[in-house]
Order: C-alpha cells, then sequence, then structure tokens
C-alpha cells in the first residue's frame, strides 16, 4: 500500500532534523565544558606546581576552565592508570615527568596495567629543570664530595627521599645514580609526593633529596633548614649561582645533565583535531609572559614542542635508560 505524500515528507523532515542535530553534536566546538588534568603526586611538588601554572593559562586560552586533580599514589601510576582509562575525548590529561613514566617505570614495573608505547597520545613538551641536591641543615656537609664521604663513612646510615616508590626521577634515579657512580651504600624512603619528601628532609627524619627547580623547597631553603650542596648541568642555575654543578665538584652524573622533563599527555585515540587544539593552547600557554615569569621564580624554563617531537623524546628515553636501569640494579616491584 502507497504511503501518502505527507507521510513520506514528515519522516523525511524527522530524518533530516535527527541527522542535523547528530551532526551539530559531532561538531561541537571543542572543548564545551571543563578540561581535567591530572597531576600524579600530591600537592606542592614540582610537577604539582607546574601542573597548576599550565592549567590555569590554558583554561584562559581554551575558554574553559582546566581543573586539576591530584592523584598521588603508586609512584604515578594511580594517575597514568586513570589517563589511560579515561575517554579518549580530550577532557582527560595529564601533566608528569616524560623519562620516569614512559621509560624508566616500565623497566621496573613489569604489570603496569597500560602500555606507554600504545596507549598514550602525547600533547607536548612544557618545561625542563635542573635538578638540585639538597641536604638537611643537621647534616655535616657543605659540598657533595663532603656528602659522598659521609655516606663512604657512615655506610648504611644515610638515607634519600623520593616522590613515590620507585623509577621516580630524580627523586629516586637521581641517588641511585649517585649511589652507581660513587659507589655508595645509602637508604630509599619513599614519599607519595616531593612535597611531603621535603617535609620530612627539612625536620631532619631523612638525610637528603634531589628535586628539580627550588620553587617547592623555596620556604626550606629561606629559613635554612634545608641546605642547596650541588646542581646537575653544564653551567649553575641563575636562581642560586652560588651552588656548583655535580662536574665542578668532581662528582658528574651525566645522565641527568639536561634535568627533569615534564609534558603533556592524553589517552591514546583522542581525535587530531583536538590533540591540534591542545597542543596550540600548550604552546601558547608557555610563551606568555605570565607563564615565563611564574616558571623562572620556580628555576623551570618553558620549553615548547610538537606532540611529534614529544613523541620522539619518548621513543629516545626508552632507548637510553634499559641499560642503565640494569646497571643500577635496582630490584623490580
Amino acid at each position: 500500500m502507497k504511503k501518502p505524500r505527507h507521510w513520506r515528507a514528515g519522516i523525511a523532515c524527522w530524518i533530516g532534523m535527527a541527522l542535523a542535530a547528530c551532526s551539530g553534536g559531532a561538531l561541537a566546538a571543542y572543548p564545551d565544558r571543563p578540561v581535567t588534568m591530572i597531576i600524579p603526586f600530591a600537592v606542592g611538588g614540582p610537577t604539582d606546581l607546574l601542573g597548576r601554572v599550565v592549567a590555569g593559562k590554558m583554561g584562559e586560552i581554551l575558554g574553559q576552565q582546566v581543573v586539576v586533580e591530584n592523584k598521588p599514589g603508586a609512584g604515578g601510576v594511580i594517575a597514568t592508570t586513570a589517563l589511560a582509562r579515561a575517554r579518549p575525548d580530550g577532557y582527560t590529561v595529564l601533566f608528569h615527568e616524560i623519562a620516569a613514566t614512559f621509560a624508566i617505570q616500565p623497566l621496573l614495573e613489569p604489570s603496569l596495567p597500560y602500555d606507554v608505547r600504545t596507549d598514550f597520545t602525547p600533547i607536548g613538551l612544557a618545561a625542563r629543570g635542573s635538578i638540585f641536591l639538597l641536604v638537611n641543615e643537621a647534616l655535616p656537609v657543605k659540598t657533595a664530595r663532603e656528602l659522598i664521604e659521609l655516606a663512604r663513612k657512615r655506610p648504611g646510615e644515610l638515607s634519600f627521599a623520593s616522590a613515590g616508590g620507585i623509577g621516580q626521577l630524580p627523586t629516586h634515579i637521581g641517588p641511585e645514580l649517585l649511589r652507581l657512580h660513587q659507589d655508595l651504600d645509602i637508604r630509599h624512603i619513599p614519599y607519595k609526593g616531593t612535597g611531603p619528601a621535603l617535609v620530612d628532609v627539612a625536620g631532619g627524619r631523612v638525610s637528603f633529596i634531589m628535586t628539580t627547580g627550588t620553587g617547592s623547597a623555596q620556604g626550606f631553603l629561606d629559613s635554612g633548614k634545608l641546605r642547596p650542596v650541588a646542581v646537575t648541568g653544564a653551567s649553575r642555575s641563575p636562581a642560586l649561582p652560588q651552588v656548583p654543578t655535580f662536574s665542578e665538584e668532581g662528582v658528574p652524573i651525566p645522565e641527568l645533565d639536561e634535568g627533569t622533563a615534564w609534558g603533556l599527555v592524553a589517552p591514546a585515540g583522542v581525535p587530531p583535531a583536538v590533540v591540534s587544539t591542545l597542543s596550540r593552547a600548550l604552546l601558547q600557554a608557555l610563551d606568555t609572559q605570565e607563564v615565563k615569569r611564574t616558571f623562572a621564580t620556580l628555576d623551570i624554563r618553558p620549553t615548547p614542542s610538537t606532540p611529534e617531537q614529544l613523541r620522539a623524546l619518548m621513543e629516545r628515553e626508552r632507548r637510553i635508560w634499559p641499560p642503565l636501569i640494569e646497571k643500577m640494579n635496582i630490584a623490580p616491584n
């Protein structure tokens, strides 16, 4: 039986309206709601401070708030797992240290619930910073060389704090490299973030820490509770020019000369157009005078990159670290 013409016209109209609605939803401008930036450590550490600066400025550029969500625990694995399981729509990103998460940790955590090669989408590199060796004020040392001599005189007594679990760079891997190069017997005390680790080093419960920049430690440095004794890299830090480099002290750690690198990543499968939007927002944020000034106060330098350049850096780190981790003889979890 042939349907009336007005019936066919009504159906066609309904279909057209449905398609238009679907098309409008699919083409809705990104972002049309707040974006969540996961920070893998507790409040107060370098990663948290930098991530919040970047999130604030990216939110202004995107026209939507970028909400910081701290997910400390398991050396960053809890946060990274949350990202890997998030919807790949660009509304969840992770601000994290690159080498530790995407190169070192997989060597020491055989049962990670994600694959660092396939489960993430690089957005861009954000920052680099030199690594400082900070000691408790009561420790009778004023140089890295004196710290090493003291550790040799008191094997097993000196301890270092890390920002949670094994494989963290620089708080765990830095002292492990120092131990390897100088043949030291020092103890590892893990925390859930650099903030609480600094509190215990300043309080004398732990001997020293290696951390990036000075921002999160500035209060303890100003009060004299922490003493900086060395810094990585080829030249001294503009923030603390009186502090010699490890090379000047005659105890080089060449693997750490480039310092720590942070970047922004998303889950695998994020649409290219969304990746491009996030990448542009990150680049624009890092180029603002506000971000540059804030990073400078933390002794961190903006280091922008494309998603492709960040992916290449991840691959480079995965080639560099396996032989070093084997030499350090760190037992996997």
